[in-house]
Formats: structure tokens, sequence, C-alpha cells
């Protein structure tokens, strides 16, 4: 029953939140059940914009061919190179399987055009309230749902009704983003770590888009946070990338560092919203894509909260488990320059750190060896 007493339809999905986690749920739920109903909310109207870094590695590009969108991204905007600098190293290696840099403006509304295409509804709606029992999830006293996902970010309403905290110091961070004049030939995904002791991550990004423009910014989980002080940052970080042009953006990045359960009863929670940002270098698409797969399929299964704790684990769990620990350590600038030294040398270190920090993938141990035996004798 609604707020009135109305009797208020069941939806078997409704899904809070139009980015990348909302869409990929829902194409999921509806590729595991054809004919579902699935309801997508969200406060702004489609087509709106995100601050991102828009790069998207092989693994967030392997998600989308698993949800069946495989014509979703363009030849013109591939990057073939990976640029990883530190204070004392800088490296380009070629990635097998290229990135692409798509602004989220666009990406989002590809994905939101697919799901509606799937049968996915959209209706613009900031959702306030949320309650649940045993039977289903009533939202603002005018939707029903048998099963309801949280995609709505990192200032989640949905984790709020969960009573789910915030993430907190380091577990935090904030990014700035614009976009400037790319500089002539550049074609590379440029990451630029920012090491110091006791900031937890910091880094400074430059992705070329296919519309002549190059994606700039900063992102920290230092103490002191000024929008001035992290444009002065990337603009020093980035020389040659006309940052002081860039109209910044600022937004909140809750690292995979500290995680809040992701389902309670017929409740899920995935990308922002679940603190899936990779600690190591900020990333979030991919994750948001994986855990709105995992959390699509099991919307529509007879215990979707089990079942999406369980794959998500399955599919999720060593990685964070190892990018959590590694976590301690990227402010630390030897380790950071060791790390991308071990990368130089080998390949197979270069694609698992690759993999690792812009997906699901894990350092070896060799690997770590490699990082430790650098880091106490520098060799490259």
């Amino acid at each position: 029953m609604g707020a009135q007493g109305e009797v208020v339809q069941t939806i078997d999905v409704i899904v809070v939140g139009a980015g990348p986690g909302g869409a990929a749920t829902a194409l999921a739920a509806l590729r595991e059940q054809p004919g579902a109903s699935v309801l997508i909310l969200d406060r702004s109207p489609l087509g709106r914009d995100k601050v991102c870094g828009d790069g998207l590695g092989a693994d967030a590009v392997d998600e989308l061919t698993g949800l069946g969108l495989t014509d979703l991204l363009r030849r013109d905007e591939r990057v073939p190179a990976l640029r990883l600098v530190t204070p004392s190293r800088n490296w380009q290696g070629m990635t097998p399987e290229p990135g692409y840099v798509v602004p989220r403006a666009e990406f989002d509304a590809r994905l939101m055009a697919a799901a509606l295409a799937a049968g996915a509804v959209f209706e613009h709606h900031t959702v306030r309230q949320v309650h649940w029992d045993r039977d289903g999830v009533l939202v603002d006293g005018k939707f029903r749902a048998r099963v309801l996902v949280g995609a709505d970010g990192a200032n989640s309403t949905v984790r709020r009704a969960l009573g789910a905290a915030q993430n907190r110091g380091r577990d935090m961070a904030v990014a700035i983003r614009g976009y400037a004049p790319a500089p002539a030939g550049f074609k590379e995904l440029h990451i630029r770590w920012d090491p110091v002791p006791g900031n937890g991550l910091s880094y400074a990004w430059a992705f070329p888009t296919a519309r002549g423009t190059v994606n700039v910014g900063y992102g920290t989980a230092a103490p002191e946070r000024s929008k001035a002080r992290m444009a002065a940052r990337a603009a020093e970080l980035l020389p040659g990338f006309a940052v002081e042009s860039a109209q910044l953006r600022g937004h909140r990045l809750p690292l995979a560092s500290c995680r809040p359960p992701p389902a309670h009863g017929r409740v899920l929670l995935v990308g922002d919203a679940a603190s899936l940002v990779n600690p190591l270098t900020g990333e979030g698409i991919f994750y948001a894509l994986a855990s709105g797969a995992l959390a699509g399929r099991a919307a529509v299964q007879a215990e979707p909260a089990r079942t999406y704790s369980q794959e998500l684990r399955r599919r999720l769990g060593a990685h964070h488990r190892q990018v959590r620990l590694l976590a301690c350590l990227v402010d630390r600038p030897r380790i950071v320059s060791a790390a991308v030294a071990a990368s130089a040398r080998n390949e197979r270190t270069f694609m698992r750190l690759v993999s690792a920090g812009l997906g699901a993938g894990r350092l070896s141990a060799i690997d770590l060896l490699r990082v430790a035996a650098d880091t106490l004798v520098p060799r490259f």
C-alpha cells in the first residue's frame, strides 16, 4: 500500500541511479530474466555529466562485452598506451588490449540507451525514503519493488537507509576534473602518482578524448583538500596540459579500502554506493559495471542478497584483500617508484599491475618480491 493507502504495483527490480552501475544492473537483470519489470530512478535527467577520469581499461571493456554491448565503444576512442609516472620514474607501456576514453555524459547515455532498448523504464525522480520488509521495498510511498538496488553514488540515499556509515579519512578521496585542449599527438593514459607519506592516495591524470580534448584532474585522500590547492598541484604535476584553462569540478571517491556490507534483505549496493572505488588508482567504472552485472543477475534470483554477496566475494574478494593492503603503501614514494620500475622490466608484472589498478587483477608473489627488491636496491 502507498502513503495514502492506494495500491502500489510491485516492480521486479528498482534501480536508484542511472550511471554505469545502474545501467549494468538493469541490463544484467533483463538478460537473466527477459520480461522482468525494471525501473531506473535518478534525481537528474538523462544526459547528466559526472566528474570522472573517463578512462576504461581492458577489464571494463570485458564487462561491457559480457553485457552484450560489443558496439558501445568507437575505434577513435581507443588509447593504446599507458604512462606511469612517479617522483623518480617515468615509463610508458603498450597494453595488449587498448583502453578507451569516453566522456561520462556520452558513456552513461549510451549505457542507458541500451538498458531502455532492453526493456528497462526510466523515471526522473529523487529518492528520499526507503522502507523494506520481507516481501519487498517501498520507495517514497510511490514505488514498490521486489528488490531495490542502490547505484546512487558516493552520497547514496539507499546506503544511508541501510544505516551504513560514510567513508572517512584515507578511505574517502576527493577528485577534481576538467577538460583542456589536447597536446598534438597525445594518445596515452597518463597517470602520475603524487605519494606523500600520511596522505594516502594522491594522483594526477591526463586522458585524451576523441574530441581533441584531454581530461585532466587530480585526486587525493590527504587531510588538506581545498580545491585551489588541488588545482595548483594538478597544474604542477601535469605541465604542458593547460590545466589552468580547464573548468574544474569536484567529486567524492569512497575507496574500497573500507566497504559496507553490499546487501541487506532485498536491498543491494553497487558501485560508489558500495564504496567500490579502487584505492590504488581512484578507478570506479570497472567496479560499477562488474558489481552492477552481479547485482542484476542476483536481483531476479530467489535469495538476492545472499546470491549477490557470494558472487561479489567470489569475483572481487581476493583482489580487494590485496589492494586494501597495498593501499597502505600507496603514499610511500620509494615503494610506488619500485612498482613502476618492476613493471618496466617485466611485461607480465606490468599487465598485472594495470589490472590490479584498473580491474580485478592481483600482483603475484613474484611481482611483490620484485617490488620489494627494487625498494631495497633501486635498479631503474
